[in-house]
């Protein structure tokens, strides 16, 4: 198998649809809307549901018209050395170049398709994907490219024999 050198993605692509959260968020606040209606409107499950549907149709439509506005696109580039990020708006745009090797921590959720980069500095950069293969992509990119994370392996009979001198010590005093 061919290893890659480069991988590109660029988040939305194509046509306005809601992300996970945002579906999700929005099917909340809609049972809590059919609630709402239901008991104001004299327990009439018609009247309800209509409130409902509107309640929802009036969200698409808001959101959509934001879409329109403001224009987000982000594209990622990532390279053997460093991850390119372009935040474009319709007024601006904001580039960021993050090298691999300061990379301390990342996180990735495969359900809601995003996810953050931590750098040593203590700076977040947040990701975002359109598809569960893109994420796994990036994911096998970045565990090749960066190599795990050194951390302080600690045994156990060390622990407890520090914690027995420990209390031995405050015995004695």
């Amino acid at each position: 198998m061919a290893t890659k050198k480069k991988l590109s993605w660029i988040f939305p692509m194509g046509e306005f649809k809601l992300m996970k959260i945002e579906s999700f968020t929005l099917s909340v606040l809609a049972v809590i809307t059919f609630l709402l209606s239901f008991f104001v409107f004299e327990q009439s499950w018609g009247k309800s549901a209509i409130a409902t549907v509107l309640f929802i149709c009036f969200y698409h439509i808001i959101a959509f018209i934001i879409h329109k506005i403001r224009k987000v696109e982000e594209h990622y580039h990532l390279l053997p050395t460093h991850l390119e990020i372009h935040r474009k708006t319709r007024t601006k745009v904001k580039k960021h170049k993050i090298p691999l090797k300061q990379i301390k921590r990342h996180k990735l959720d495969k359900f809601l398709l995003g996810g953050y980069l931590l750098t040593k500095k203590g700076k977040k950069h947040l990701l975002f994907f359109n598809t569960k293969k893109e994420l796994e992509n990036f994911e096998n990119f970045i565990k090749k490219h960066t190599g795990p994370i050194k951390r302080k392996v600690i045994k156990a009979k060390t622990v407890i024999k520090k914690v027995i001198k420990r209390k031995a010590v405050k015995k004695r005093q």
